[in-house]
């Protein structure tokens, strides 16, 4: 393990594809979750399935992990615009290592694949404050969630939770302000 310019445990950061995560550091990165989250983990991975895991390793254990996942976006008061992003899920970090930029280093390479690679990155959140340093901006338009059916579902509990990264490809003139759907799936489909 190395020290970074702060003198704290940097630990070493990964990127790894879900299926190629070995069995141990699956068992890190469950317990860092449940230690973050307080509730069992198990559901939650089967919910939002497989993508990058990007996350910082230190000695028997994970200190911070993020997760991308791709997903699509309906923008517009008639899904007119539909865009295929980088979502975020499953950001945590150790309780007892907050606040050490953990959790900032695993989203500085987050942002760096969105930027890489999608059109637009996006995440629900109750720490906007945290995202919006990084360079992520708050939607203030209605939230919905588009079902398999094409119908639109109001999920007015996600107003001012939903934050969206801006890259190269990011149309011009996207309208913070409209209407934002995503795709259903069970339990939390944002």
């Amino acid at each position: 393990m190395t020290l970074d310019g702060h003198g704290t445990s940097a630990g070493r950061l990964r990127i790894v594809q879900t299926e190629e995560i070995e069995p141990d550091t699956f068992v890190w990165l469950t317990s860092l979750c449940e230690a973050a989250f307080e509730e069992p983990f198990a559901p939650v991975w089967e919910r939002v399935g497989p993508g990058i895991h990007v996350f910082v390793e230190g000695v028997g254990r994970a200190l911070a992990h993020a997760m991308l996942i791709d997903r699509r976006l309906y923008i517009g008061h008639e899904g007119d615009l539909a865009l295929d992003v980088g979502y975020v899920e499953v950001v945590a970090t150790q309780p007892d290592l907050h606040g050490q930029g953990h959790g900032t280093r695993v989203m500085r390479e987050i942002n760096r694949i969105i930027g890489d690679e999608y059109v637009l990155g996006a995440l629900a959140t109750g720490s906007n404050g945290f995202y919006a340093r990084l360079g992520w901006e708050t939607w203030r338009g209605p939230t919905h969630v588009h079902m398999a059916d094409g119908q639109r579902i109001r999920s007015a509990d996600q107003d001012g939770s939903v934050m969206v990264l801006r890259t190269p490809r990011t149309p011009a003139g996207l309208d913070l302000s409209g209407p934002i759907a995503v795709d259903w799936r069970s339990e939390e489909p944002w």
